[in-house]
């Protein structure tokens, strides 16, 4: 049986990749989402439960149904074809009055220093109390540290910390001291650190560089200093998952999934409130995928915090 869905919105990269007819497969499924691929691009698309990305197409598919219930399989061709995705005989999916989603990449009318810190230490505690052991959740009582460069003692540590921990670590004091040359190896270190298509320390890599363009947009200090050194990391992106590349690759400008932007928004310019919703939308990301992604927009902002604020 044929289902049938109608697309309520779509991020900037997933527009040029479906706007014009073109054919690819279903790349990977998911419970609420599936990927598919257009020649060297993913386009996610989701159920209305999903957050916005650069990278997504959010549907009406309600959160009542599983991707997989509606028969879609990896494999399956998809064509978008007029004003219509097709995905194999299973789900055909209208793109008529569809809304571009364009993701914020600052805040208006940032708080002071204090006030941000405070939102920080808030947005740790509550991240901490919601992470597991798997990832790097583990990290999160330890972000201020790792911020300043200095390598905390983490344990019971899982491998995947063990491996990231002392990049991460090299990775801030390389940006501290715009060493070019230790931010490409410290990135080349971590990229790929974890399982999954969006692996452990890509999404606290991609958490840490839109964290740093974020609190430098919004604030209108060092913007050209953050882009270089994004650049930088962007560019040691090719031993990790297509999907991790061009979620970094978005990340380097402030792009973002929409529950990591009101994060952001929410520690720098929102209430206690507004600091813990935050956190609590981002931690339903994925199995660690949220977490992850906290504890680099916690480094990368305790950093831009004590650079921009010197």
């Amino acid at each position: 049986m044929k289902h049938y869905a109608k697309a309520a919105f779509i991020g900037p990269a997933a527009f040029e990749a479906l706007k014009k007819d073109v054919t690819g497969e279903v790349h990977s499924v998911f419970e609420r989402t599936f990927n598919i691929l257009i020649g060297r691009e993913l386009v996610g698309i989701a159920r209305s439960d999903v957050s916005r990305s650069p990278i997504n197409l959010i549907t009406n598919i309600t959160s009542t149904e599983s991707i997989p219930s509606l028969g879609v399989r990896k494999g399956m061709q998809v064509r978008r074809v007029g004003g219509r995705v097709l995905v194999g005989e299973a789900l055909e999916i209208s793109l008529e009055g569809v809304e571009l989603w364009r993701p914020k990449t600052r805040a208006e009318r940032c708080l002071g220093p204090e006030l941000i810190k405070r939102n920080l230490e808030l947005a740790k505690q509550v991240a901490a109390e919601k992470s597991g052991r798997e990832g790097l959740g583990q990290l999160l009582p330890h972000v201020n540290e790792i911020a300043s460069g200095t390598m905390p003692h983490v344990s019971d540590s899982n491998q995947v910390i063990e491996a990231a921990l002392p990049h991460l670590v090299n990775l801030v004091k390389s940006v501290r001291a715009d060493d070019v040359r230790g931010v490409e190896k410290s990135a080349q270190k971590l990229v790929g650190l974890g399982p999954g298509l969006s692996p452990s320390a890509d999404d606290a890599l991609a958490g840490f560089m839109a964290a740093r363009w974020w609190i430098a947009n919004s604030l209108g200090r060092e913007l050209d200093r953050v882009r270089a050194m994004n650049e930088v990391i962007v560019g040691q992106m090719r031993g990790t998952t297509l999907m991790s590349q061009q979620l970094i690759e978005h990340a380097g400008i402030g792009e973002i999934n929409e529950a990591v932007g009101e994060l952001l928004e929410a520690i720098l310019v929102g209430t206690a409130a507004d600091v813990k919703a935050g956190v609590e939308s981002v931690s339903k990301i994925g199995e660690t995928s949220g977490i992850d992604t906290v504890v680099g927009v916690l480094v990368g902002l305790n950093l831009g915090l004590s650079m921009l604020y010197i």
